[in-house]
């Protein structure tokens, strides 16, 4: 029997063995816009995630390990990493985010900590948190675009010097309520702006 705290992710079949490593980590954010930074990076690197939403940074910790099984960690060159909305979401109607900005914080740093633990040759990026629906509409579990600007300046501070930062939500807080699906989700065409930007940014790290 295997039980889940021991498990890996089966390898992801049909990488090219002569190509850099990408790994993609995160919540729904990142499951819009990562089929975009792997078109946009196909022929230079190969890009590779978890099926799964990232959920919060606690669940992100949880999940390294698993995750791990994915590829060769020796041959990762970059990874992305992000966790925020369900952190700062207010969950069941509490008046407080699931994760306090310090222990958002902290665990931003322990994320990145263990990612280089067990991807020792690779470039580690955090992406910050985009902004929710400029139309004010919001999830059951709901969340504010000012407390996102804190989560994300507060973490933003605390890796200063440590490592780099992809500022996503610099990227799409001037964007309408036409470029959003729902109350925080993207359309595919400004997915894949984000997409094409967010290689941009990884191409020069590869």
């Amino acid at each position: 029997m295997v039980f889940t705290e021991e498990r890996k992710e089966d390898k992801i079949k049909g990488l090219k063995e002569d190509r850099k490593i990408v790994y993609l980590i995160g919540d729904s954010s990142c499951t819009g816009y990562r089929e975009a930074v792997k078109k946009e990076l196909a022929g230079e690197a190969e890009v590779v995630y978890p099926e799964e939403n990232g959920r919060c940074s606690q669940y992100v910790l949880l999940m390294l390990r698993t995750w791990s099984g994915l590829c060769d960690p020796q041959k990762v060159a970059v990874i992305q990493f992000n966790a925020g909305h369900w952190d700062i979401s207010h969950w069941n109607d509490e008046p407080i985010s699931l994760t306090s900005v310090e222990e958002y914080c902290k665990n931003i740093v322990r994320i990145a900590d263990s990612l280089k633990h067990f991807y020792p040759n690779a470039k580690i990026v955090f992406a910050t948190t985009m902004p929710m629906n400029p139309n004010g509409q919001n999830s059951v579990n709901f969340r504010y675009t000012h407390e996102i600007e804190r989560y994300n300046e507060a973490v933003k501070k605390t890796l200063a010097g440590k490592i780099p930062v992809n500022d996503l939500f610099a990227e799409a807080k001037d964007f309408p309520a036409e470029k959003f699906l729902d109350y925080c989700h993207l359309t595919d065409e400004a997915n894949a702006e984000i997409g094409k930007q967010g290689a941009a940014y990884l191409r020069k790290l590869l």
